[in-house]
């Protein structure tokens, strides 16, 4: 175990952590031509009259197109849209008590998404920069009841607006989410968990061997990504931790990365074990328990920013299409 007696940084340095870049200046977007519109189907949906479900049904499928499949058959699971009895799911769901309250916290919490839809415009004109035949998705907002926060297909990027309602909604305290899943539910954290999961499906992780290390600098590729689509965002917020912990893990890199390889964990290819490091968690197993969970997806990011920093030439796209990550420990050349 890592020693709870290691000190954090000094608070004066708070500042400094908390928004630490990366080594790669921001792009010219200004020339880019992409023009980001939001389909809000979380208030549409909400709009439709009661008493004719059925009459307005076909003007909503046509609107949302395949998003509105994928919104039927996987998010609320009320089946085909076409089949004739749809029409008495939906009214059922659009005249529930809780989703109308629900609707009505969406709707107070996001009363229009200009700072969202901005803030993910701007970052996916940096992913155009950075990979000119990539796809820009069409992207919409639903409620969900609870259910998936982001959901990606093909060219389709949906975002539940009921999951991002702030860390003290109480919907999330009667459903008995856990605190830690709760502290990165903010409004927030749309713009990275959006361009985080588009990435997610267009970069898969590839490797003829699953171990810890491998995972780590996988996911450190991700978070490197986000450094570059988002230049002037926390790197707290990019990762999903809080100041504190983010400041817990610089100020324990070093034992952190010692453990692993004290432990012989860094090889492993045990499947639980590979999820106590790179899952969300109160803390992550076998560090202290003032530790983040995902701590060593952190520990990967920072062997990332390594290798960049001894490899410039490399770009963006060359990182992401580099999936030999033994090369990229190997390269980096890390010690913290």
């Amino acid at each position: 175990m890592i020693k709870k007696g290691i000190a954090f940084l000094i608070i004066l340095l708070s500042v400094f952590t908390a928004c630490k870049r990366n080594n790669q200046p921001d792009v010219d977007i200004s020339g880019i031509d992409l023009d980001l519109n939001i389909k809000r189907l979380d208030k549409e949906i909400f709009e439709i009259d009661p008493a004719n479900v059925a009459g307005e049904l076909p003007d909503i499928i046509n609107e949302y197109g395949d998003f509105f499949e994928l919104y039927s058959y996987r998010i609320i699971r009320l089946g085909n849209p076409y089949q004739e009895e749809y029409a008495d799911e939906l009214t059922g769901f659009i005249t529930d008590y809780t989703m109308n309250k629900v609707h009505e916290e969406v709707m107070d919490i996001f009363p229009d998404l200009k700072d969202v839809e901005s803030d993910i415009e701007k970052a996916f004109k940096r992913y155009k920069y950075h990979f000119p035949e990539g796809i820009i998705p069409s992207v919409y907002t639903y409620i969900g009841g609870f259910n998936q926060s982001i959901v990606v297909s093909d060219s389709i990027l949906g975002i539940g607006t009921d999951k991002y309602l702030g860390k003290d909604c109480e919907f999330y305290d009667r459903l008995g989410i856990a605190n830690y899943l709760q502290n990165n539910m903010n409004p927030g954290n749309i713009p990275v968990d959006a361009l985080k999961s588009w990435v997610l499906t267009e970069f898969v992780y590839k490797d003829s061997v699953d171990n810890l290390v491998n995972n780590m600098i996988y996911q450190g590729k991700i978070q490197y990504f986000l450094d570059v689509m988002f230049p002037n965002t926390p790197d707290s917020l990019k990762i999903g931790f809080t100041g504190n912990q983010l400041r817990w893990c610089i100020g324990n890199e070093k034992q952190m990365w010692n453990y692993l390889i004290e432990n012989k964990l860094l090889f492993s290819t045990d499947y639980m074990t590979i999820n106590k490091h790179m899952n969300p968690a109160p803390f992550t197993i076998g560090y202290p328990s003032d530790s983040p969970g995902r701590a060593s997806v952190w520990l990967g990011w920072q062997i990332v920013n390594a290798y960049m920093k001894k490899n410039p030439k490399v770009s963006l796209k060359e990182l992401m299409l580099e999936n030999d990550y033994q090369k990229i420990l190997s390269e980096s050349r890390y010690e913290p």
